[in-house]
């Protein structure tokens, strides 16, 4: 059941990233990231995209090894406390982006993505 579930959060992770590489090159999805202010990232979030689009693909594979799917000798070291990191990330993330951002395409997006992830993580931790 966690390699499922492993397969899922990795997958969602990916996307993240995938958005973030997209915010890079300049698509106009900025409403749903970052406070949501910029339809297309000025150049300074775009480095901070850069650092997310790392990030995710980093949990996304993370994610993966944990639930020996994969197996990358370098994550097995951290694997576990990074995805408890990015638990108590998700955490946040649910009440930073369902009540903080006035952005209503970042709230109606990324909180359910958020609240998923993060009872994903769960899961996945205590199984």
């Amino acid at each position: 059941m966690t390699e499922v579930l492993s397969i899922i959060i990795a997958i969602s992770f990916f996307l993240n990233a995938l958005l973030h590489l997209l915010l890079i090159f300049g698509f106009p999805f900025g409403e749903y990231v970052l406070g949501g202010k910029n339809i297309v990232l000025p150049f300074k979030m775009r480095i901070i995209s850069f650092i997310f689009l790392v990030i995710w693909t980093i949990v996304g594979i993370s994610y993966l090894n944990y639930s020996q799917l994969i197996y990358i000798q370098v994550f097995n070291r951290f694997d576990r406390s990074l995805i408890i990191l990015t638990t108590v990330f998700l955490f946040f993330t649910i009440f930073s982006n369902g009540l903080l951002t006035k952005s209503k395409k970042e709230r109606k997006i990324m909180t359910p993505f958020s609240l998923v992830a993060f009872v994903l993580s769960c899961i996945i931790l205590f199984l």
